[in-house]
């Protein structure tokens, strides 16, 4: 195992979630042991995830107010971490054998590259890949590498891509000095890790997709005891704001109309529940 890994914070964000979380931590313990340093951000703030937490000796416990989501709970955070590199890790994920060392190494090896993100095996996709990386489309649709793909057979090579997923996301922490800040604390939960690249690219820096031992990755574990409406209507909103303000004149001119008629094809009242509060936000 690289001794890079001693130069890594993993920052977990929870929900009501201990299940899911224990079995997070304990394959995190059996692979690096205490190694690397993680921080548990609790969006519920409850004294069992606290009392879970407390039995990590490496593992940081850290409560929030009300539940930020995963773009606020992951900016809270990146706060207490104190190493060079950080892991976002979803908590509904398990580790096998060292699938993080390898990410450190092609950030080492390659100085433009600021964010990278490993393998993720979805077994509700029969045993398939999860997203192996976004690469946008001039028209704002986002194009999800290789998912569903079967894990185990797929070749799949390193290859710069537009945005990492945010279950399993490493970047170097100059990268957020250069954005000025890691997430919209107004995102809440998704497109939150897009729009993050995207800012990191208008600053020079490249996402890629390294290939990895594969993590598992139950996928939608939290966001399934939401609302789904509701989730539309803040990823509606996020991409909205992100393509207005982070995409320069054409994302401005040409992504955000054309998304946004094909979301009104997808769900029109969603996408007007969406329009009205970015402009009640505005």
């Amino acid at each position: 195992m690289s001794t890079r890994i001693d130069r890594l914070s993993i920052v977990i964000v929870t929900w009501q979630g201990d299940d899911l979380l224990r079995t997070c931590l304990d394959s995190l313990a059996r692979v690096y042991g205490t190694r690397s340093e993680i921080v548990v951000v609790d969006n519920a703030d409850q004294a069992s995830t606290r009392a879970l937490v407390s039995a990590y000796a490496h593992a940081r416990y850290v409560p929030t107010v009300r539940n930020l989501g995963f773009a606020g709970g992951n900016n809270v955070g990146l706060k207490a971490c104190t190493r060079d590199f950080v892991l976002l890790l979803n908590n509904d994920t398990v580790v096998h054998e060292d699938s993080f060392s390898p990410l450190i190494d092609f950030l080492e090896w390659h100085p433009k590259v600021g964010i990278v993100q490993g393998t993720m095996n979805v077994p509700a996709l029969d045993d398939g890949l999860d997203d192996c990386g976004v690469v946008m489309t001039p028209f704002g649709i986002q194009r999800h590498l290789h998912r569903g793909e079967p894990t185990a057979t797929t070749a799949l090579k390193p290859r710069r891509v537009t945005a990492a997923k945010g279950a399993m996301m490493l970047f170097r922490r100059e990268v957020v000095a250069d954005t000025g800040f890691l997430f919209y604390d107004h995102f809440g939960s998704f497109f939150e890790e897009t729009d993050f690249c995207r800012r990191a690219a208008n600053c020079g820096w490249e996402t890629w997709f390294v290939p990895t031992p594969p993590i598992d990755h139950l996928c939608g574990a939290t966001s399934a005891r939401f609302d789904r409406d509701a989730i539309w209507v803040q990823y509606f909103r996020n991409i909205l704001y992100s393509f207005a303000r982070n995409w320069g004149w054409w994302g401005r001119w040409v992504m955000l109309p054309a998304f946004a008629c094909a979301a009104f094809v997808r769900s029109p009242r969603n996408l007007i529940r969406a329009l009205k509060r970015e402009m009640t936000a505005t």
